[in-house]
């Protein structure tokens, strides 16, 4: 046996020699990796322990000994439980004397060599201790009298054993019970030796560091020691009991604030430290945390965060800073809970204003993050009732609002170097776009602060508002050099971009408060400035609109502001650089069209007032709108949008209606031109309106083609704006006008008249541009122009989670002409849905009962869906269907739903399975995949979200369809009722079979199972997602399975249905069987749908006996027991009988990759220990012999 352990040893060396060097061909790595898995797998116990002690030996290289150390693991994790008691007892007493003999000096031993070492321990420990290793302390002890390195060892393993019981919980039950009531009893003395040993180690370093040089070695082997002390104990400080933690008069936590000034520990003692005062629990065990506040302790802190500061910037020094401040914010939130509290009310702390002296450096410190710990840690002390009231906290408002005014502006970013934070934002962030999303979570916390402040100090953070408005106001611009206008990074631009911030968030606050009429007279003050304030920066002006906006009340108390407030607005929504033309920058258009949604949104929130100006508005407007250079299409629709908005407040059909038509009047004579539809009707007519017939030599003076898609965009943009601002009053008793209909009943809408007969030319160009997806007329369409046809970059970007770059954020918008009419064709198709949803929405039943309108629908309805990309079919169905369906009368749903999703469902059903299909065959080609190109990869992975989302989308839709929906208000013949759709319910895994209110179906779900083609394409399409590998589409489906099952299992079924039904069932266990929600929700509805069939349909049984694992005997014991109850007189718990069930059937659920060949790993379970008896606490008369024994003791003579 010795010579072939020696045999196996030279191989296993020479394998773990050739895996480990850089050089080797990676056909022979593998051999070697294949030839070390191999014996590990095949070896007995005894040669496998052998092998690994000779490879663990300490003249063998480190990575020969790491080996060994696994090979040892290896057979505690996988064959301890066959072993022998003197094998494992060899093993023991083998490893016990490597932690004393086997290793180098504790600065000299490879982390990896120790950490395999506590690996070995802790498995035996895991499998032996208490039950059968009572002595492990006591052998623990013996360990650390040898010397530090043992103590490290020991260390380690205490730490991996706590993690592996409480941390990761990868123990049975009872094991994990039997090893923590353990930890439990020895926890005292495990504290006290930790506690004792780190108090030691710090004498000893602060002897040692008096008699450098000379004694490094001995310093370095103490500051192992504590850092390994430190670190075990952040295993246990956050769970066991106070006591330990606050003994020997809170020895742990004194010894811990000091070692905050020893730069070697600060940061483990940080991080213990942090764990303590975010102990969980109920106020009175949170009561000794306050021992933290002491004046020394506070002082502490604040000396460490001073030096920290100063240190300047170094990543070890900056997580320490990161630490402490988790430290402090820890405390404050203690300190939130028991200052105040009912049980035990602890009052102010001496040392509050030291605290809070701390908290304001970190604060200001230039690094956002820790800026953005310590604001959240504010709020909650100026919510809390007794802590806002404090002196010392209103005290330092002011320096808390300076620190926040410059907190506030956007500054940082990893890419530049014009602010201190950059520096720490290098170390924090990996791009701009990480930074920009944090900064916009920061800055949320920020505003919550300022509002706060805001309740408690309004005069005085209103000065700070009106103080630097006034010093923005006067301050000459400051752009970044070779600039020409501000850009978002420029000085001027991010001071502006703080201050509406902040006056936002005062003003909001301001406009409820009770100072309000004391501090109007400088409102009023600040508004003139604004108003008076002249620029020709777009961005600054931007910023001016946000200033003016929020300072809109104002006007309400002052009406004569009203001239001077909309001659600002309008001067901004026709604002132009000199010399552009209707080529304008970014900022330029995005100045004009704030100006426009600025008003709008004042319209839309103070209509009430404002339509007492709608003469002066819709005089503004029209002139506006008669100067053809002045406003783009976009900006007029918006504009309109006003006027429509104030008309409502009119509640008179007659002059709601009057101003619709005067406003759609324009759009009405363009859109149902003649020449327009013959360009909707025709093809190739309509690739030559939008110039995508022929490639353009050179870019022409007038673009004609420009020009006709604008038009286009502009009429559906219109459309859109009335429909979505034109309202019918809520009050039925201000309807004056004609605003119900013929029947008296229904209520109409007063764009319904000047709406209804443009549809049907929405529904043609809707055919029409999804045509151009048919390869006969992409044939057509010359090659400058296939970009047309790609995914749009803001599509992709949406879909991957990236953010819109902003470079050339100064530059004319121009782009090619292929781009624009991309972008032309993506627009004009999402706004044609929204048009129709939102007319869905708006005309309800004159539009669900105009006949032209739906004969129509019904007749485009293929026209809709074929050809399409999913890309561009995902607005038909997530925004046009969906409304469709949500909207239609119940008397409407024969004639319009039925028809139109028949069609729907029977295309959605064969393009998503082929799509599914081909998914589910590329993943199965497995390396022949990795020959594809990567354009070619990443563009599947593409298709594939895109895929995802449709498929996501039309479930939605199907379940608007199912779902029984509440009352509401609609129309329905006399009754006028419409169903609403519910909320979504997720099924819950204990159910029983009877559906609860949200799972049964509603009427139009019923109606339509009892159409035979409409619900066959539904339900197979339903079932057969299940199997698609996506989760989320998976936990849709079974939210409809089971109430779509129990109405059609009561018809007449063929066997072959039922079979299909029942595997695709089976196939989605197979595909999510590795994630768990889906796997319980999938159990519970394959075993309801089998309970209910199988006393019906023996084919059930062949399905079953396909799983691998299920034999025709455990098949009928099953049956038996739990299906027909032959064996029971009892009914069986349901949860019983599934469990049973998910048994019987594991073979077919799927498990993750990287669990399906891991060996499994078997802990066997030991004896119950027997709890200790509980001290009794009667009294000592109780336990004194009062002769009871003796007087029913038996007399042997």
């Amino acid at each position: 046996m010795d010579e072939e352990v020696s045999r196996w040893c030279a191989k296993l060396t020479e394998a773990v020699s050739v895996a480990m060097k850089p050089e080797v061909v990676q056909e022979r790595r593998l051999q070697a990796y294949q030839l070390c898995e191999e014996f590990k797998e095949t070896a007995p116990y005894s040669h496998c322990m052998a092998c690994g002690q000779q490879l663990a030996s300490l003249r063998n290289p480190t990575v020969i000994r790491h080996f060994g150390l696994q090979l040892l693991e290896n057979c505690v994790k996988f064959q301890w439980i066959n072993a022998g008691a003197s094998d494992k007892q060899a093993l023991k007493e083998y490893v016990l004397s490597y932690f004393q003999n086997g290793t180098h000096d504790l600065l000299e031993e490879q982390m990896c060599i120790k950490d395999g070492l506590s690996r070995i321990l802790v498995e035996m420990i895991k499998r032996e201790w208490p039950q059968h290793w009572p002595t492990l302390m006591s052998e623990f002890n013996m360990l650390c009298s040898h010397g530090d390195t043992q103590t490290e060892l020991v260390l380690l393993v205490l730490l991996r054993l706590v993690e592996d019981v409480v941390a990761f919980q990868n123990l049975q039950t009872s094991r994990r019970r039997d090893i923590l009531q353990a930890l439990t009893s020895h926890m005292a003395e495990l504290f006290t030796f930790m506690v004792h040993l780190l108090t030691h180690h710090i004498e000893r370093l602060k002897q040692l560091q008096n008699q450098l040089p000379g004694a490094e070695k001995e310093l370095a082997s103490s500051i192992r020691v504590s850092q390994a002390v430190l670190l075990t104990l952040t295993g246990y400080v956050d769970w066991v009991a106070s006591q330990h933690i606050f003994a020997d008069n809170n020895a742990l936590l004194s010894t811990l604030y000091s070692l905050l000034n020893i730069q070697e520990l600060k940061r483990p003692a940080a991080e213990v430290l942090q764990l303590i005062v975010n102990r969980k629990g109920k106020p009175e065990e949170r009561y000794p945390l306050l021992v933290l506040f002491s004046a020394d302790a506070i002082k502490t802190i604040l000396a460490a965060a001073q030096n920290a500061c100063s240190a300047g910037l170094d990543e070890e020094n900056y997580i320490f800073m990161k630490r402490l401040c988790q430290v402090l914010t820890g405390l404050g939130a203690q300190l939130c809970i028991l200052w105040g509290s009912e049980l035990k009310d602890v009052g102010r702390p001496e040392s509050f204003p030291d605290f809070l002296e701390t908290l304001l450096a970190f604060l200001g410190h230039p690094s956002m993050h820790l800026c953005s710990v310590i604001v959240p840690l504010l709020s909650a002390f100026f919510r809390h009732d007794q802590i806002s009231l404090d002196p010392s906290l209103q005290g330092k408002v002011p320096q808390i609002l300076q620190i926040l005014t410059a907190k506030l502006q956007k500054v940082g970013y990893p890419s530049r170097d014009d602010s201190p934070t950059c520096t720490y934002s290098l170390l924090d962030y990996d791009s701009d776009e990480e930074f920009s999303y944090s900064f916009s979570i920061h800055r949320t916390h920020q505003t919550e602060l300022v509002r706060l402040v805001t309740d408690h100090c309004p005069l005085l953070t209103f000065q700070v508002a009106c103080d630097w408005f006034r010093q923005l106001i006067v301050s000459p611009i400051d752009i970044e050099p070779g600039k020409e206008t501000c850009t978002p990074h420029s000085p001027s631009c991010i001071g502006w971009d703080a201050l509406t911030c902040f006056m936002e968030n005062v003003l909001a606050r301001l406009f409820q408060s009770d100072v309000l009429t004391e501090i109007t007279p400088q409102l009023v003050q600040l508004l003139q400035m604004t108003l008076s304030f002249q620029t020709e920066d777009p961005t600054l002006l931007s910023y001016v609109l946000s200033t003016i906006s929020t300072l809109f009340p104002v006007v309400k108390e002052k009406p004569e502001l009203m001239n001077a407030y909309l001659d600002k607005i309008f001067s901004a929504a026709v604002f132009s650089l000199p010399g552009q033309t209707k080529t304008r920058t970014r900022p330029v258009q995005n100045v004009r069209r704030h100006a426009c949604s600025a008003l709008v949104k004042i319209c839309r929130d103070n209509s009430e007032f404002m339509v007492h100006f709608f003469d002066e508005l819709y005089r503004r407007i029209k002139l506006l709108n008669g100067d053809q250079d002045q406003l783009t299409q976009l900006e007029k629709s918006t504009l309109n949008e006003v006027l429509i908005l104030l008309s409502n407040e009119f509640n008179d059909l007659d002059k709601q209606s009057a101003l619709i038509q005067e406003i759609m009047e324009p759009v009405t004579g363009v859109w149902m031109a003649d020449a327009m539809k013959e360009v909707f009707g025709n093809g190739n007519r309509f690739l030559e309106h939008i110039g995508l017939c022929k490639a353009q030599t050179s870019p022409p003076q007038d673009d004609k083609q420009g020009a006709n898609r604008a038009t286009i965009l502009a009429c559906i943009s219109t459309m859109m704006a009335v429909m979505k601002r034109s309202k019918r009053p809520h009050d039925p008793q201000k309807l004056a006008g004609d605003f119900h209909a013929s029947s008296g009943i229904v209520s109409r809408d007063p764009c319904c008249l000047h709406i209804l007969p443009l549809l049907d030319n929405v529904l043609a160009l809707m055919r029409t541009m999804n045509a151009i997806w048919s390869p006969e007329i992409r044939a057509t369409i010359p090659v400058e122009f296939f970009k047309v046809f790609d995914i749009p970059e803001h599509d992709k970007n949406a879909v991957l989670g990236l953010t819109q770059p902003s470079d050339n954020y100064e530059l004319p918008a121009n782009r090619s002409t292929a781009e624009k009419i991309q972008s032309f064709l993506s627009t004009a198709q999402e706004n044609c849905c929204h048009v129709l949803a939102s007319a869905c929405d708006s005309l309800g039943y004159e539009l669900y009962s105009f006949h032209p309108f739906i004969a129509q629908l019904v007749q485009s309805a293929p026209f809709l869906l074929n050809h399409a990309p999913d890309y561009k079919l995902r607005p038909v169905i997530r925004v046009f269907m969906k409304s469709l369906v949500l909207h239609c009368p119940v008397d409407c749903q024969d004639q319009v739903l039925l028809p139109v999703l028949n069609c729907l469902c029977a295309f959605m059903l064969q393009r998503l399975s082929l799509a599914w299909d081909a998914v589910n065959k590329r993943i199965g080609m497995g390396e022949e995949s990795e020959s594809r190109e990567a354009n070619q990869e990443s563009q599947e992975i593409i298709d594939e979200m895109f895929l995802r989302l449709i498929t996501r989308d039309y479930l939605d839709l199907l379940s608007t369809v199912f779902k029984k929906r509440s009352a509401g208000t609609g129309y329905s013949g006399s009754d006028i009722q419409m169903e609403t759709v519910d909320s979504e319910s997720v099924a819950s895994a204990e159910g029983g079979h009877k559906a609860t209110e949200p799972e049964q179906l509603g009427e139009l779900g019923k109606k339509i199972l009892q159409h035979e083609s409409l619900c066959k394409s539904m339900v197979m399409c339903i079932y057969s997602s299940l199997s698609w590998n996506d989760t989320q589409t998976c936990t849709k489906s079974l939210n409809m399975c089971w109430p779509i099952f129990q109405q059609i299992v009561d018809r007449p079924i063929l066997p072959g249905a039922v079979k299909y039904l029942f595997s695709c069932l089976l196939l989605g266990l197979e595909v999510h069987g590795q994630h768990e929600t889906c796997t319980s929700l999938l159990v519970q509805k394959t075993f309801q749908h089998y309970e209910i069939l199988r006393p019906r349909f023996d084919i059930l049984q062949e399905v079953m006996l396909q799983i691998p694992g299920v034999t025709r005997e455990i098949l009928q014991t099953f049956d038996h027991r739990f299906i027909f109850n032959e064996e029971h007189k009892k009914p069986i718990s349901e949860k019983s009988r599934r469990d049973n069930f998910k048994k019987m059937i594991s073979g077919v659920i799927g498990r993750h990759i990287g669990q399906m060949f891991r060996r499994e790993i078997i802990i066997k379970d030991l004896k119950p220990v027997r709890k200790p008896a509980k001290r009794s606490t009667t009294d000592f008369t109780e336990n004194a012999d009062i002769g009871l024994v003796a007087l029913f003791a038996h007399d042997d003579s």
